[in-house]
C-alpha cells in the first residue's frame, strides 16, 4: 500500500533534485548533534552540513517555521562545538520514522528540518570549516536509474 506523501515534502524533494548547490553537502558522523534555539531549544541528530546550511532530524512537531524571529543554531561532535550561528529554518517536514524507534509504546514523528546560516562572523566560518574538514564525509554518488 503505497501512503500519500505530504505537498510540502514532494515540493521539497523536486527542489532539491532540480536546484544546484551553491556548496557540496556532507555527511556528518553518526554522533553529530544540533541544538536550535528560538523560542525553545530543539535538539536532534545532524544528517548533513556544508558551508551554507545543514539538515537536521528531530522529533518535535511544534517547530517554528515562522520567518521574522531570530534563531541560532549550534552543532558538535565530542568536544568540538560551532555555537550560535544565526540561521533561517528552510523546511520541516515528515519523514519515515528511522527502524530503531519502532519497538517504543509511544509513536514519534520524525522530522527534517533544513536550515540555511545568516551572517556568519570570521570566527564562525573558519570553524565551521574545520569542522567540515575533521568530520564531513563525502556524499555517495546518486544511483542512476
Amino acid at each position: 500500500m503505497i501512503k500519500s506523501l505530504p505537498l510540502s515534502y514532494l515540493y521539497c524533494v523536486i527542489t532539491m533534485k532540480s536546484e544546484r548547490r551553491k556548496y557540496e553537502r556532507f555527511l556528518a558522523p553518526e554522533n553529530a548533534l544540533v541544538a536550535l534555539y528560538g523560542q525553545s531549544i530543539r535538539v536532534g541528530k545532524l544528517v548533513d552540513i556544508s558551508q551554507g546550511g545543514l539538515s537536521f532530524e528531530h522529533i518535535y512537531e511544534d517547530i517554528s517555521i515562522t520567518n521574522g524571529k531570530r534563531k541560532e543554531i549550534s552543532f558538535w561532535v565530542d568536544d568540538f562545538r560551532v555555537s550560535k550561528i544565526p540561521c533561517q529554518i528552510v523546511y520541516n517536514i515528515v519523514v519515515p520514522t528511522p527502524p530503531e524507534y519502532a519497538s517504543l509504546t509511544i509513536r514519534l514523528i520524525t522530522h527534517r528540518c533544513g536550515i540555511k546560516f545568516e551572517s556568519l562572523t570570521e570566527e564562525q566560518r573558519e570553524l565551521l570549516e574545520q569542522f567540515i574538514k575533521r568530520f564531513g564525509q563525502k556524499k555517495p554518488a546518486p544511483k542512476s536509474l
